[in-house]
């Protein structure tokens, strides 16, 4: 496939061959492709890679590639006429919502990458946090909590800082468990 220059800041320089980029052939099944773009944005996530700036890109190029070759009819457009069948002001949309709520949480992370990721989140979640319905609880700084989601419901926490905290910036970690196959929990993202 011809290598074609990409628009846009958040897209790598050079077109590479999806397939190529994902390394995976042209006739692999969209669980093999999901499962190549799993392990290479793993493997080249920023925030595994702080001091190699080239693992950034190669993330984007990954992230790119799977935001083509996962959705049917894109894929199909760039199997036929290659990159100029897919429109150039493609979004990198990565649609993870049918794949769980571990999946989505994790895609979320990528989103700061400015990556723009679909999320789904509960209706009722939602019009809760709409209608100003939730209970708000304060969380003071360092303090952690813990406790169970229940399936389509959410916590919501208000964190109040001062100008010169946030000059210094804030860093949010989830520790997130799901049920394994066993039936025990499983340490799923942190």
């Amino acid at each position: 496939m011809r290598s074609k220059k990409m628009e846009g800041t958040s897209a790598p320089s050079l077109r590479r061959d999806p397939y190529e980029v994902l390394c995976v052939s042209r006739d692999s099944s969209d669980q093999e492709i999901k499962t190549a773009y799993r392990k290479l944005a793993l493997k080249y996530h920023p925030d595994k890679n702080a001091n190699n700036p080239e693992a950034s890109e190669l993330f984007k190029e990954v992230a790119y590639s799977y935001s083509i070759l996962s959705d049917p009819e894109k894929r199909r457009q760039y199997d036929t006429a290659g990159f100029e069948a897919v429109e150039d002001s493609m979004d990198m949309e990565i649609d993870l919502s049918n794949l769980g709520t571990v999946n989505t949480m994790f895609a979320a992370l990528f989103s700061k990458l400015g990556v723009p990721i679909k999320t789904t989140i509960s209706a009722n979640v939602l019009e809760e946090a709409l209608n100003g319905t939730v209970t708000v609880r304060p969380l003071p700084i360092g303090t952690s909590v813990s406790g169970k989601v229940d399936k389509q419901c959410a916590h919501f926490f208000g964190v109040t800082i001062n100008d010169e905290q946030a000059e210094c910036g804030i860093v949010v970690r989830l520790l997130y468990f799901e049920h394994d196959i066993n039936g025990g929990y499983g340490l799923a993202l942190q």
